[in-house]
């Protein structure tokens, strides 16, 4: 079963594109506990996460990376870190600007694609180097 977690650890079941963008969006908008829209959501089978999307509308940047390699999206040139609500464990997060590399626009269409194919999305440029943050 496909799922998206959100920052909370609530879980939603992805049946198809259409939910899984759907989903995204109606998440994404949502006010975190600090007043602004930044927040991690979660991608996955069953209890496996592979795609994890940082992301903050108002900033209009995202950090999206993928999980079993550590490769992340670097559609962008690095701009600005964001601040995202990580889970109520951990809180406030700071996301490094070498990392924040992408639209929220080309997250959800990473999403949506990951959702289709189970398979690390192509839609996006990904760079296999972790960079130091």
């Amino acid at each position: 079963m496909m799922l998206l977690r959100d920052y909370h650890g609530h879980s939603y079941e992805l049946t198809n594109p259409q939910e899984a963008g759907r989903r995204f969006d109606e998440q994404i908008e949502t006010i975190m506990p600090h007043g602004g829209c930044g927040q991690t959501i979660t991608i996955g089978t069953g209890d496996l996460p592979v795609l994890r999307v940082d992301i903050d509308v108002d900033a209009g940047r995202a950090a999206v990376r993928w999980l079993p390699d550590g490769g992340y999206v670097a559609d962008q040139e690095p701009d600005k870190a964001i601040t995202v609500y990580e889970s109520p464990d951990t809180g406030l997060v700071d996301i490094s600007a070498d990392l924040v590399r992408t639209t929220p626009a080309a997250a959800r269409a990473a999403v949506v694609e990951y959702v289709v194919t189970r398979q690390r999305p192509t839609n996006v440029n990904w760079s296999e180097a972790r960079p130091s943050s």
